[in-house]
């Protein structure tokens, strides 16, 4: 770790990701209790060839919905181990990160490691690479970058 990398800046678009039991039921109470939607549900799975950081396969169900200027995703966990299975199983539903959309992963990862900032999990699927930072060097928040070249 380089001495005083200096501040990363972060874009001002984000995303909060939280982590459910059951999307469709949370959609439904979302929805029918404060009016948010409409929701885009997509299922993603990840081959083991596909996943970078982390162990793989594996595959979940995401949904996005609007909130004024803050994107609100929803992450069910279909199969296999990950960051999200395990958050689930160790503290329950809930906020799980903070994510970001970014032009350039690999210069944000490079950038967060001369912080002293490692990878957790990251995959790439066509159109779309992500990586979630360990939350231990920032004070328990797990940060998401996504970096999307298609679509």
């Amino acid at each position: 770790m380089e001495p005083n990398p200096g501040p990363i800046a972060l874009p001002s678009q984000l995303h909060i990701g939280a982590v459910v039991r059951d999307l469709d039921k949370t959609i439904n109470y979302l929805s029918s209790t404060f009016g948010i939607g409409p929701w885009d549900i997509r299922e993603r799975r990840y081959p083991k060839e596909q996943v970078v950081v982390g162990k793989g396969p594996f595959a979940y169900r995401v949904a996005f919905a609007a909130m004024g200027p803050i994107e609100l995703e929803l992450i069910e966990v279909v199969e296999g181990s990950t960051i999200h299975a395990e958050f689930l199983a160790n503290k329950g539903e809930g906020l799980h990160h903070i994510g970001f959309r970014v032009p350039d992963l690999q210069q944000v990862e490079a950038s967060l490691q001369r912080h002293g900032v490692g990878v957790t999990q990251s995959a790439f699927r066509e159109g779309a690479r992500y990586a979630y930072m360990d939350p231990s060097e920032l004070g328990g928040i797990t940060f998401e970058f996504t970096e999307r070249t298609a679509g």
